[in-house]
C-alpha cells in the first residue's frame, strides 16, 4: 500500500514539475511578446479602435484621429458615467466617431469591435490598448475579424521602460496576471474551434 502511495506520489510530483515548467516557458515567450514600442502605423487605415482603460490610450488615440491616420474612431468599453461625450464634442469629425458602452472586458471589446468593423465595411485598422494587453487584444479580435489588417500601437507606461522592469514587483504582478488570463483566452478559443470542426463535419 505504502509503495503504490509513493508511485502515485512521484508521478504527480512529475507531472506538477512538468506543468510548472511548460507554465514558466509560457510566461517567458509571453513577455517576450509584450510590443515595448509602437509599429509604425500604415499611411491611412479604415479606423482607429481603442480598448478603454486610460487616459494615456485615448489621448493616443485622438492624436492620431486628428492626423487622419483613420477615417473612423471606436472608443470600446466606456464606462456609461464618464464625460467623455463631452470631451468629445469638439473634436472636428465628432460624427465618425463611436463610443461603445457594451464592452466589460476584452472579449466584449472585441465583439463591440467586430460589430462596428462589419457596419462601417473596415478592412484596416490601427489597435490602441496598453503594451501587456495586446497580445490578448489581438487574439480575441483577430479570431473575429480574420480577414481585417490589424496595426498594433501598444501604449507602453513609465513602469515597462525600466531596464529590468520584472524586478519590478507591482509591474510582475501586473503581467503574471495577464499572462493567466491570456492562457484563459487561448484555451477558450482552442475549445471554441474544436467544437465548430465538430459541428461542421455533422453537416450534410
Amino acid at each position: 500500500m505504502v509503495k503504490y502511495t509513493l508511485l502515485y506520489g512521484l508521478r504527480f510530483l512529475i507531472v506538477l514539475s512538468i506543468g510548472a515548467s511548460l507554465w514558466l516557458t509560457g510566461l517567458v515567450l509571453f513577455t517576450k511578446m509584450i510590443p515595448s514600442m509602437p509599429q509604425p502605423a500604415i499611411s491611412s487605415t479604415d479606423g482607429i479602435v481603442i480598448f478603454t482603460g486610460g487616459g494615456t490610450r485615448l489621448k493616443e488615440a485622438l492624436v492620431l484621429f486628428e492626423q487622419e491616420k483613420g477615417k473612423y474612431l471606436l472608443i470600446s468599453g466606456v464606462n456609461p458615467e464618464s464625460e467623455i461625450s463631452t470631451l468629445l464634442s469638439q473634436i472636428p469629425l465628432k460624427e465618425r466617431i463611436t463610443l461603445g458602452y457594451e464592452a466589460l472586458d476584452t472579449l466584449g471589446n472585441a465583439e463591440e469591435t467586430a460589430n462596428w468593423v462589419h457596419r462601417n465595411n473596415i478592412k484596416s485598422l490601427i489597435l490602441i490598448t496598453s503594451n501587456y494587453h495586446m497580445p490578448r487584444s489581438l487574439l480575441e479580435l483577430r479570431h473575429l475579424v480574420p480577414n481585417v489588417e490589424i496595426c498594433p500601437h501598444p501604449v507602453v507606461g513609465e513602469a515597462f521602460l525600466q531596464p529590468k522592469w520584472w524586478l519590478e514587483p507591482p509591474t510582475l504582478r501586473l503581467v503574471l496576471q495577464e499572462y493567466n488570463k491570456f492562457l484563459f483566452a487561448l484555451m477558450r478559443r482552442a475549445v471554441e474551434d474544436i467544437q465548430s470542426f465538430f459541428k461542421a463535419e455533422e453537416k450534410p
